[in-house]
């Protein structure tokens, strides 16, 4: 008779959580003696081997009884699917590359890069799917990724550049092959990538509009930095607005001053533009973080607001309800961004054409207008 040490052990696993309409009989599995495999998942879930892989990817042609029982089992049996295995008969990574081509340092100091990273890794894991975080920092940087990148190690990109232009990375990615999906719009149209943005032209007609409403009548902007879609897209919106306010006199365009998101950026225009014309009373900042600049700056001039000038700014990130006074400002849906980054990236693995989305802004009024 076999020692104590030698006896193989086996646990009876509860399945309480299957299908009522699933009879699937109680096993015993062999957890000490080998890791569970797909067989062991589709024996006790009383399917085939090739349900359970359907299931694993991507649940194509799988009724909800065998999902739900598949699912089970899996958590029964602590099964970890064979990434590599998968990979060789998939032809696929199961990781997708989150490209942030701006310094790293920015995805700490820009909120809005970890609104937007926090609700693509949301989405990607209710998926299934691991991504990798990329940043790009010079130019030879830029050359390690996008080979990285090329060589077969992620099913797709997500790529974000708000700060400056990305249009060699996003054409090196394009001749590779590689499904992408960016969060603005390409300047160039014809570009086979998705790509996902807001409505930056409307949301600084927003701004404008609701500023000139309350009382300001000299109204200025401090832009984004000059290159990406956002940037021109809201000051054409400024510049378009204002000319229709018969009690706004000079020209629009001397009062766009350029900052890089910061907000020592935002400090810096907020000076120059007092400077050059201290009429001003009425300020649309293209992020909330430079909105926060621009107020410290009209305080060291002794200016208060929203009494003597007052503020838009654009995002509504922790930036906002953090200044002093909270800023008015125009909302970016970051969580429908990235939900819509993932989806469309998805769909472009699978095979479907690339397509935009626009998504609607909305203004959120505190205490930085009257």
């Amino acid at each position: 008779m076999p020692s104590n040490r030698h006896r193989l052990q086996w646990e009876r696993f509860n399945f309480r959580g299957l299908s009522a309409q699933a009879d699937i009989p109680h096993e015993r599995f062999r957890v000490n003696q080998h890791k569970a495999t797909i067989h062991d998942v589709a024996r006790i879930a009383g399917v085939s081997r090739a349900t359970v892989s359907r299931y694993l990817n991507g649940r194509k042609w799988v009724s909800q009884d065998a999902a739900a029982n598949i699912k089970a089992a899996i958590e029964q049996t602590g099964y970890v699917a064979n990434s590599h295995a998968r990979a060789l008969v998939t032809g696929r990574a199961g990781s997708v590359a989150f490209l942030l081509g701006e310094p790293q340092k920015l995805l700490f100091e820009d909120p809005n890069f970890a609104a937007l990273l926090r609700a693509v890794a949301d989405e990607l894991g209710k998926k299934g799917v691991s991504f990798i975080l990329m940043t790009t920092d010079n130019q030879d940087e830029a050359k390690r990724n996008l080979a990285y990148l090329q060589a077969g190690h992620v099913d797709g990109v997500i790529q974000v550049a708000w700060h400056k232009d990305s249009s060699e990375m996003l054409n090196g990615l394009v001749e590779a092959g590689i499904p992408t999906v960016i969060a603005e719009q390409p300047s160039d149209e014809t570009l086979p990538v998705g790509y996902v943005h807001v409505e930056d032209y409307g949301g600084a007609r927003k701004a404008c509009e609701y500023l000139h409403e309350r009382g300001a009548k000299h109204i200025a902007m401090i832009a984004g930095p000059a290159g990406p879609s956002g940037t021109r897209d809201r000051m054409h919106g400024f510049l378009d607005t204002v000319a229709t306010f018969a009690d706004d006199s000079g020209n629009a365009q001397d009062r766009i001053v350029h900052g890089d998101y910061s907000a020592d950026s935002g400090e810096t225009a907020m000076i120059q533009l007092l400077d050059s014309d201290p009429a001003i009373d009425g300020v649309f900042v293209s992020s909330d973080t430079m909105a926060a600049g621009a107020i410290k700056a009209l305080r060291a001039r002794g200016l208060k607001v929203p009494d003597d000038v007052q503020i838009v700014g654009f995002d509504d990130s922790s930036a906002a309800t953090l200044a002093d006074p909270a800023l008015t400002t125009i909302r970016q849906p970051f969580a429908a961004i990235g939900k819509h980054l993932v989806d469309q990236l998805m769909r472009l693995i699978n095979g479907e054409q690339p397509v935009g989305v626009t998504l609607p802004t909305e203004l959120v009024v505190r205490n930085s207008t009257r």
